[in-house]
């Protein structure tokens, strides 16, 4: 490994490990090699404390991004039209094996600039001056003892136009000082360090923050009490509503009550400093702006406040901030824990600068570039909700996931971009199952829910554990069964109660919890019944099957008349007979068929396949695929319905 990249993960490490110090994703590091031809550099929408040797970094070309800034013909250019130009410049300079997903950091023409270690940070101590009315000369006094002293940066937009306004100022330092600055402060933004060892770098940084951090009044950590689950819950339904209402999206919806929440809400100015506009283009362009102040947690008043924001040219928000509650955070399960830290760094931000003449926010120009500053929108993707998917942004809990088709169904929904809860009795068979999605997609958000669907207060556990984690729900899956293969005159009684246990009432106590939730919420949903052939058209010695799964199917149309007026659909998926995985297709369920037909148990799969009409093996995937569909707004006018996916094999008429 190039000892350049190496000090460059060192360092990204270092400071992407403090939360104080970056926030969201945030901060940008470089490392130019020793030759003075390359500089490492973050990339865009990347993490720094996740920076490894092969992923979170690019290595660029320095006389090909200097060269950005000596193109006449940029300057010329609108704002929209240059960054996506200089966008496209940045990852031609680029020579690495990395992938061309992750574009170079938007500021990497700005840290070819200056010397060969660079950090670009927003630390919570610094930007609570750099941010206030008054906070130059706090800053001035602070920092008087720094040789050479520190640079202000007035504030200018990010990218292009600062790399240019510090190439101005920096050459007009150099040749007041006889040297470069080592610190700038950039004015509603943050903190720029730069020197030419590791060592020195990273001192500097913690140098500047000590001495910012003295000038702050601290306060005693309030003690935190956790709201009722049940107001916390009716917030998260009632914010999820609201965002669909205005913006057509569904989102996660996280809660958070921690220390510094509750410090900021015990201000009596609190309100008053959150209606302030942003106070950073992070804040603006990463987390949509500032929380959204709640009086009262209902979706009308909330869906209001969204509308009223984005009235006056702002971005959907995000964030909700109220008494009695704290913070609630929107978006995709990656991104939400990056929007909190944004959200609780501005408001520990603003109540600092309060203090100096009060908070300097960003004004309407600078606020209409961000939200269309094509610089960050890879980042603002990851951060907001943004993904690819017929299902982005819902909500789904699968029974059964641990195995069998339950894990093909789970796997299916990740893949079409749902966050999926997985409830079955077999814990670890869960676990594995939420350990291939992370595999096949990272960042994909999954929750374990051990849960035996025919034990009331397991199910009332399940959601509550669901809802604490998302806020909502918009799919339920029932595929947990079982498959008690008796001739009937040999069919225990124990195995048709368990059967219809299983089968039957874990059904209705799944929907039943499901449909109360999905009624809350007033966003409609699916419920999908994962019935069989077997429900349709019996089969020998499958007394406890054949009525369950028939069962299942009326269930679910009774359903779908009760819950259409609601915009809830209900359907069953039929399956044929699907061998890979299944936990019914053990060895002792295919001897029984074997004898049933009289051949031998290898010969069990292929006759069944031969029965259907495309003579194909049906697949998890298949029915996955089926799932997907009657979840999708494809399928938005489908409900009460039974798709049968079996090769051709039972006719519905």
């Amino acid at each position: 490994m190039d000892s350049a990249l190496r000090d460059l993960i060192a360092v990204s490490r270092s400071v992407g490990a403090d939360p104080t110090l970056v926030q969201g994703g945030g901060g940008n590091t470089s490392v130019k090699t020793a030759d003075g031809r390359f500089m490492y550099i973050k990339a865009s929408g990347a993490a720094l404390k996740d920076m490894s040797q092969s992923a979170g970094w690019r290595r660029l070309r320095m006389r090909g991004v200097r060269a950005i800034l000596e193109q006449p013909e940029l300057a010329q250019l609108g704002p929209a039209e240059r960054e996506s130009e200089v966008a496209r410049r940045l990852l031609a300079c680029c020579q690495d094996a990395c992938s061309a997903d992750a574009p170079p950091s938007v500021e990497s023409h700005l840290h070819a600039a200056l010397g060969r270690f660079v950090v670009h940070v927003h630390p919570i101590a610094v930007c609570a001056y750099v941010c206030a009315k008054d906070g130059r000369a706090r800053l001035e006094g602070l920092l008087r003892d720094l040789d050479p002293p520190a640079l202000w940066v007035p504030y200018a937009d990010p990218g292009y136009v600062l790399a240019r306004s510090l190439e101005r100022l920096t050459s007009a330092y150099s040749a007041r000082h006889g040297r470069p600055p080592s610190v700038l402060l950039l004015q509603k933004h943050g903190l720029l360090v730069t020197a030419q060892t590791r060592e020195a770098v990273l001192r500097l940084v913690k140098g500047v923050i000590a001495a910012c951090e003295r000038g702050l009044r601290r306060r005693v950590p309030p003690k935190v009490t956790a709201p009722p689950c049940a107001e916390v819950v009716a917030a998260q339904l009632a914010v999820r509503k609201a965002l669909w209402e205005t913006t057509g999206s569904r989102f996660a919806v996280r809660h958070y009550p921690d220390q510094c929440i509750t410090a900021f809400l015990a201000r009596r100015d609190a309100r008053s400093l959150v209606s302030l506009p942003s106070l950073t283009p992070d804040e603006h362009a990463c987390a949509q702006g500032p929380p959204v102040w709640v009086e009262s947690w209902q979706a009308e008043a909330i869906a209001s406040a969204i509308a009223q924001r984005t009235r006056r040219g702002g971005m959907p928000a995000l964030t909700f901030i109220g008494r009695g509650l704290g913070l609630l955070v929107a978006g995709t399960e990656q991104g939400i824990p990056a929007v909190r830290d944004l959200a609780v760094a501005s408001l520990m931000v603003r109540g600092h600068a309060a203090a100096f003449g009060g908070p300097n926010p960003l004004n309407s120009r600078q606020q209409e570039f961000l939200a269309r500053w094509e610089g960050e929108s890879f980042r603002r993707a990851v951060l907001s909700g943004t993904r690819e998917g017929e299902l982005s942004g819902q909500i789904a809990l699968v029974t059964g996931a641990g195995s069998g088709l339950g894990r093909a169904i789970s796997m299916g929904l990740a893949r079409a971009g749902a966050v999926v809860a997985l409830a079955d009795t077999d814990a670890q068979g869960a676990e594995e199952t939420a350990r291939l999605i992370g595999e096949e997609r990272p960042g994909t958000g999954t929750l374990v829910a051990r849960c035996d669907v025919s034990d009331e207060a397991a199910v009332e556990r399940a959601f509550a554990l669901l809802l604490g984690r998302w806020g909502g729900m918009d799919i339920l899956v029932n595929a947990a069964g079982i498959a008690p293969a008796h001739d009937l005159i040999d069919l225990p009684a124990r195995e048709w109660h368990r059967a219809l246990e299983t089968n039957l009432t874990g059904y209705f106590l799944m929907a039943r919890a499901g449909a109360r939730v999905m009624l809350r919420q007033g966003m409609g949903g699916s419920i999908v019944n994962l019935s069989s052939k077997s429900g349709l058209e019996a089969s020998r010695s499958n007394t406890a099957y054949n009525a369950t799964k028939a069962g299942e199917i009326h269930m679910a149309r009774g359903w779908a008349l009760e819950l259409g007026q609601h915009g809830i659909r209900v359907n069953s998926v039929a399956p044929g007979n699907v061998f890979q995985g299944s936990k019914i297709w053990n060895r002792q369920y295919i001897e029984a068929s074997a004898r049933k037909y009289g051949i031998r148990p290898g010969e069990v799969i292929p006759y069944y396949v031969n029965m259907t009409a495309l003579k194909r093996e049906i697949t998890g995937q298949d029915v996955a695929d089926a799932i997907v569909f009657l979840c999708s707004d494809k399928a938005s006018k489908i409900t009460g319905q039974t798709l049968v996916v079996d090769g051709g094999q039972v006719m519905v008429r």
